[in-house]
């Protein structure tokens, strides 16, 4: 009886509210809001800068683009300018050879002018009366194939004479040929086979050829032999050393 008769003790429920004082939960309750006012604000300039960054983007876009605008401008107008003075260089540079070449044209004009000059005046020239008959203005250059040369020049008499010149004119070669000396004459080195040129004028002929020297064979003259016809008129021989062929 003892036993059922016990009393069993009933768990007394304590409010949470009275084990917290009122000044600490005021202060939570401040800290909360400071921190909930505080997101808040966070939030709010947050949105703000970001629409001040797009801005800013945009701006430096339409800026930036009229920046490359100008920039590729100024470029295409510096390869105008850059055009212009290439162009006006190369005409330059075509104006400039032109007048070399001019120049060049009348210094060979000249200097042909001064070789008729100096053989119009051993025409005229009564200086020798026993030699009548002249060669002037002799010339020996490369010919196109290999050891040919070409030659060339002239034949006169003097102006007061007034004949006519009739004969022949030879041409003959002397050197060595494998250390021994020979003499070739013209039929032996022209194209044509010939052994003289023939002549015949009042005032002056050229004369004109190629020789082909045969191989191992070393020139050191060549003489021009001028035979008129007529016993009135005395031939004439003039040797010329063989000059250096570049």
């Amino acid at each position: 009886m003892a036993a059922t008769e016990k009393k069993y003790r009933v768990p007394k429920i304590v409010s949470a509210d009275q084990g917290m004082p009122l000044w600490l939960r005021t202060v939570l309750l401040l800290l909360l809001l400071m921190v909930v006012v505080g997101v808040g604000m966070a939030w709010v300039t947050y949105r703000q800068g970001g629409n001040g960054i797009a801005q800013g983007f945009a701006s430096l876009q339409s800026g930036g683009g009229d920046r490359v605008k100008a920039l590729e401008q100024e470029r295409n107008e510096w390869r105008r300018e850059l055009a212009m003075v290439t162009q006006a260089a190369e005409v330059d540079k075509e104006a400039l050879l032109a007048i070399r070449d001019q120049i060049k044209s009348i210094q060979d004009e000249r200097l042909k002018m001064e070789e008729e000059l100096t053989f119009l005046r051993g025409i005229v020239s009564t200086s020798s009366k026993k030699q009548v008959l002249r060669v002037q203005n002799f010339k020996l250059d490369s010919g196109l194939e290999e050891r040919q040369y070409v030659y060339r020049f002239s034949v006169s008499q003097v102006i007061n004479s007034g004949m006519v010149v009739k004969g022949r004119i030879e041409l003959t070669i002397q050197g060595l040929q494998d250390g021994q000396a020979k003499a070739l004459r013209l039929e032996h080195l022209s194209e044509e086979k010939i052994s003289s040129h023939k002549m015949r004028f009042r005032y002056f002929q050229k004369v004109e050829g190629k020789l082909n020297l045969p191989d191992g064979f070393q020139p050191a003259t060549i003489t021009i032999d001028v035979k008129p016809s007529s016993a009135k008129l005395a031939p004439v021989s003039e040797s010329y050393d063989w000059p250096p062929i570049s």
